[in-house]
């Protein structure tokens, strides 16, 4: 039997982002149930959030889907649950001067009322964290102050890396250090520090790094180096690949590569794709060129995704015209017969 106390440990403990449906499901079936209650209101919507955010890869639609969790913390007295929420959802505030003056009204009653916790420093360094990702976006997308920006941002990361150091959380200090180099425009850094995240193995956070990555890459302009497109195209490739359930061995006959290692090469960013090899890849995996400089990557209409189909146009580019006609009509006849066979 569930209870609030039950979900609100949940919550407190949460980790494993792959679990999130299991979490949306319980938790909506209780309230559903058990009636309406603000905190797990909150919680429901951070959860709500972290999927689109974080699997989804969404910001803006993160963003509105977290707003009313920032409208209930506007109207209630913030406890210790009320500020782990704030902290998970604090870089998705529309409005990132509000949202800072939300962290300092925590950052008081933290000082106030829960300086002896035993996760004070923890929750501190997770609002600076997750800072980062709305003063990023603040440098990219807000009329601001650029100054305002930059400081706000400067004493965020000087505080998270500095626990993170403090606390050996590699995968975490990359993370923030990736950032720091897309906040200023620096490709070579942003790449030694992806390479760097990759090495941890943790396969959540460089897939949402680098995906981070590819949604600022036309905000670097003309600081963007050969070296970052390529893996930013091969990043691309890869997940879409991966999207459509093709293997490597797949996209290599499809796109008419020499051999596997040069698929993994593009995917990889270790080799550039020329603009014909690309424009094929893009036929081939249902994208519009856009896509692998992260545009929105609207499928083409008309476009075939199916592998074996795809395997098998292939092979009829070897064949003489006499030779796919005869394919053409034993296919129509295997098909007639089979329908003869169900009937």
């Amino acid at each position: 039997m569930y209870t609030k106390e039950y979900f609100i440990n949940e919550f407190l403990g949460f980790q494993d982002k792959e679990k999130v449906d299991e979490c949306i499901s319980r938790l909506e079936a209780y309230i559903s149930e058990s009636g309406y209650d603000l905190q797990l209101e909150l919680i429901l919507y951070y959860y709500r959030m972290t999927k689109i955010d974080d699997i989804e890869n969404c910001y803006d639609k993160a963003s509105e889907v977290a707003t009313p969790a920032f409208e209930l913390l506007k109207n209630m007295d913030w406890g210790w649950l009320e500020i782990q929420v704030l902290a998970s959802v604090i870089g998705h505030i529309s409005n990132y001067t509000i949202s800072w003056e939300f962290m300092q009204k925590a950052f008081q009653i933290l000082d106030d009322e829960f300086s002896d916790h035993e996760s004070y420093e923890v929750t501190k360094s997770r609002f600076y964290f997750n800072f980062t990702v709305r003063l990023l976006r603040a440098r990219y997308y807000d009329d601001a102050s650029p100054a305002d920006i930059q400081a706000k941002f400067a004493q965020c990361m000087e505080q998270a890396i500095s626990f993170c150091e403090k606390n050996n959380y590699f995968v975490f200090r990359t993370v923030l250090l990736v950032r720091q180099a897309l906040f200023y425009g620096d490709s070579d850094k942003i790449l030694e520090y992806v390479e760097a995240l990759e090495a941890t193995k943790d396969k959540m956070w460089i897939r949402t790094t680098k995906d981070e990555v590819v949604e600022y890459f036309q905000r670097l302009g003309g600081k963007a180096t050969t070296d970052l497109k390529n893996l930013i195209v091969g990043w691309q490739i890869y997940k879409r690949r991966k999207a459509l359930g093709m293997t490597t061995a797949d996209l290599t006959d499809a796109v008419g590569a020499t051999s596997t290692a040069t698929i993994n090469l593009y995917e990889r960013g270790d080799r550039g794709v020329g603009p014909a090899r690309l424009c094929k890849i893009a036929e081939v995996l249902g994208v519009e060129m856009s896509y692998f400089y992260g545009g929105s990557g609207i499928e083409l209409a008309n476009t075939t995704t199916d592998v074996a189909t795809h395997k098998m146009a292939q092979l009829m580019c070897q064949m003489s015209e006499s030779e796919k006609e005869f394919l053409i009509e034993f296919a129509k006849d295997f098909i007639k017969f089979n329908k003869n066979k169900v009937q």
